[in-house]
């Protein structure tokens, strides 16, 4: 029997390779979105640019990275066999196929809108029941993390279906639902608990001396002040405190990890650093809710401080060790994430400036941010589509 084409032969690969391409393809698409503003114009879509963007940089491609994640850490964490490769091949090509057909949707409106998100509906209900399927049938003795990963998918669901009544009654409540359940009850938490139980074990294989620490409460505190956030957000009270008590807890926490220490290991303080954010974000959350005057900064510090640099840090990391390469950030690498840092601090300092000398920073930011990811892929592409290095499966 003939081999396999190495893209098909592992989860990650399935995944992270559409995921670069459209993340490439939404960052250039909101960045032509911003020049033409730049001349009084906008992209001619059937929804407004600012609710296609909100839906798609929360929804269009972060789950392709977690299952090609989850569908590789997840059967390790939890002591059973991979998916096959029908599971981990086809929730992707939903993801992906749903995420084009939305798109075009978002551009002529009508039928193609609402079968895009059924289909990518469908991929993530793949997602979140493959998992589950793995957590279900798991020996492991502690699945708290994978029970975490799970509920937070679970939130991510009613976040489409959110989304789904926005689309068929034109309600923005429902868009404002969608934001707010995806952002604080699905992206954040999935993303916390991978924190939780990576960064204290990979600083732990590189430093030395260094103590893992990761208490319970800990996971716990972060994940119910990130609900308990959205929550107040949704009910449309202030969460200034909460904020600020989420803002010492995380800073507290990168010092506990070992932020100043993960420097001397270029690819380990990547995840530092991303996680760094979050004190900050939360730190701009509480500022904004008691004096106010930040615009979006506090969102961007943490959708894009955070959740983005930590993308490239995590999905660099995984491509590097399961293509049979040695687990470094070279020059190139480090360069592009210390780029991505500025670039992120472009964004956050951009609403701080005069509103009319916002909209070109923005465009600049969007435009480095492309440049950056495409950057980023000519590096990875490639790897998902050639054998390892080692010479080994997968």
């Amino acid at each position: 029997m003939a081999r396999a084409h190495p893209f098909f032969s592992a989860p990650h690969r399935a995944a992270f390779l559409p995921g670069m391409l459209l993340a490439i393809l939404l960052l250039a698409g909101w960045s032509a979105e911003l020049a033409a503003r730049l001349f009084g114009r906008g992209l001619p879509l059937a929804l407004p640019a600012m609710l296609v963007h909100g839906f798609l940089m929360l929804f269009g491609f972060f789950p392709l990275f977690m299952t090609g994640f989850l569908f590789t850490a997840g059967p390790r964490w939890l002591n059973v066999p991979p998916p096959g490769r029908g599971a981990y091949l086809l929730t992707p090509a939903l993801l992906a196929a749903g995420l084009l057909l939305w798109l075009a949707g978002a551009a002529v409106g009508g039928v193609w809108l609402l079968a895009g998100h059924l289909v990518y509906s469908l991929g993530f209900l793949g997602l979140a029941g493959g998992f589950a399927r793995l957590l279900l049938t798991s020996p492991a003795p502690d699945r708290r993390h994978a029970w975490a990963v799970l509920s937070a998918f679970g939130i991510g669901i009613v976040a489409l279906a959110a989304a789904a009544y926005w689309l068929l009654s034109g309600d923005v409540r429902g868009w404002l639902w969608m934001r707010d359940l995806a952002l604080w009850g699905f992206l954040l938490p999935v993303f916390l608990t991978v924190c939780h139980r990576m960064l204290p074990f990979f600083s732990s294989s590189v430093l030395a001396p260094y103590q893992p620490w990761r208490p319970w409460w800990l996971l716990a505190a972060m994940l119910g002040g990130s609900l308990g956030h959205g929550l107040l957000s949704i009910a449309g009270w202030p969460s200034w405190g909460l904020d600020l008590a989420l803002a010492v807890m995380f800073g507290y926490t990168s010092w506990r990890w070992g932020l100043a220490a993960s420097l001397r290991v270029k690819l380990l303080a990547m995840l530092h650093l991303s996680f760094a954010w979050l004190a900050a974000g939360f730190a701009l959350y509480a500022w904004q809710g008691a004096l106010g005057g930040l615009a979006w900064a506090p969102l961007h510090a943490v959708s894009v401080g955070f959740f983005l640099t930590m993308m490239i840090a995590f999905v660099s990391r995984v491509s590097l060790g399961h293509s049979g390469q040695p687990l470094e950030a070279g020059k190139a690498l480090w360069g592009l994430y210390l780029a991505a840092q500025w670039l992120a601090l472009a964004r956050v300092a951009a609403d701080w400036l005069p509103v009319g000398w916002r909209a070109g920073m923005y465009g600049l930011a969007a435009a480095g941010w492309l440049l950056t990811l495409l950057l980023w892929g000519s590096r990875f592409l490639p790897v998902y589509l050639r054998p390892r290095a080692d010479g080994k499966d997968g």
